[in-house]
């Protein structure tokens, strides 16, 4: 007899119910589980993992504020006489900027009977399981506070530090079928191009990030003057050879000012921003209650510090 006669023979017996719990049972007997354990999967967290902002540790685990010093000369020298007394001055100006710190937490809780069921089955262990949940919930939430921050909890994000640059795209609505590759080019570089210009060129950004629909739309053949085979990344590629990253997050699909797309162009560099963290997530020791045990983990969070705001511009209505 082959294995799927034995298996129909087996559900035809007076004892094999699936609708009761002793059916449930000897349907196990016929099936077969993999060893190997599935996880989901979730989008990467590009803002905490370092790839989008520079990650500073520098500040000491026990401040609850810090602050850093913003410097500039000031003057300018003039054409005076040989024996000139009016000679003008140079001076330096600074301001001092504080900000605050604030400790994010997380736990995971598990009893003594999961560690024996988790034991049975060999196919994880329950208290690595649950300590990597805590890290991914922790990560998640640290990536959505550097993008956008918490002004309630007086935390910066990226997205609406003060002073950088907000501009209306000049087409918007990327996705609207009658939008051109041309017009999408046409935003892109006025974005770039604004930041060089107001700065009077002291300012290149290296770094373009949006939200996945827009990434998308770009790397996908669409039509563009002279050559209908052609992405319009290809073409922003060797139009800005110093833009080196071109970059999707999904979570930039609702940063603008009206809740929808955004597209960020940025210089990528420690002098210009940083996300601070005095304490990258650490474990406190375990604790036993009865039967069960809570691990908890914190993370000291400083927000982003933007010492040169005009380096980035947001892009809002793509």
């Amino acid at each position: 007899m082959n294995h799927q006669a034995i298996a129909n023979s087996v559900a035809r017996l007076d004892m094999f119910r699936a609708d009761v719990q002793m059916g449930v049972f000897a349907k196990q007997l016929v099936t077969a589980t993999f060893r190997e354990l599935f996880r989901f999967e979730y989008p990467e967290t590009k803002w905490m993992n370092g790839g989008l902002i520079p990650i500073s540790t520098s500040i000491n685990e026990g401040a609850t504020e810090y602050s850093f010093t913003e410097m500039e000369h000031t003057g300018r020298a003039k054409i005076v006489s040989d024996c000139a007394t009016d000679i003008p001055l140079a001076d330096i100006g600074g301001r001092n900027n504080l900000r605050r710190i604030k400790t994010l937490a997380v736990g995971v809780t598990y009893c003594r009977q999961d560690i024996r069921t988790a034991r049975m089955q060999g196919t994880f262990d329950i208290a690595s399981e649950k300590a990597a949940s805590a890290r991914e919930a922790m990560d998640r939430t640290l990536d959505d506070l550097i993008r956008s921050g918490d002004p309630a909890a007086g935390l910066e994000g990226v997205v609406d530090h003060p002073g950088i640059i907000v501009n209306p795209a000049i087409t918007g609505n990327w996705q609207n079928p009658a939008t051109t590759g041309a017009q999408i080019v046409a935003d892109v570089r006025a974005a770039i191009n604004s930041i060089i210009n107001q700065s009077s060129g002291v300012e290149v950004p290296n770094t373009v990030v949006m939200d996945t629909a827009s990434f998308t739309l770009i790397s996908t053949a669409v039509h563009l003057p002279g050559a209908s085979d052609r992405t319009i990344l290809s073409f922003l590629r060797e139009a800005f050879p110093r833009i080196q990253r071109w970059e999707s997050e999904p979570g930039m699909a609702t940063v603008s000012a009206t809740g929808g797309p955004s597209m960020l162009v940025y210089r990528n560099d420690q002098t210009r921003l940083r996300a601070v963290f005095p304490m990258m997530m650490q474990a406190v020791p375990p604790e036993q209650k009865g039967l069960s045990f809570v691990l908890n983990f914190e993370t000291r969070f400083g927000g982003v510090m933007m010492t040169k705001p005009r380096s980035m511009l947001r892009l809002d209505g793509i």
